[in-house]
């Protein structure tokens, strides 16, 4: 008896997870999730750190959901 060992191609998934950094400098993040096909996000959003609103840009991505 063979066992035959292959592997199985896995769809690509349409969201990733990704780290939204401060751009104030202050290491402020959070995590949100995006399309796999647009563009790298760009948010304003509060930091509380230096209680403003600042931008957050897209650091880096955390993994496909």
């Amino acid at each position: 008896m063979f066992f035959l060992f292959f592997t199985v191609a896995k769809a690509k998934s349409k969201t990733i997870l990704v780290q939204m950094m401060s751009a104030a400098g202050t290491g402020y993040f959070f995590n949100t999730k995006r399309n796999r096909l647009r563009d790298k996000l760009v948010l304003r959003k509060h930091d509380p750190f230096v209680n403003k609103h600042v931008l957050f840009f897209e650091k880096r991505k955390i993994r496909s959901i």
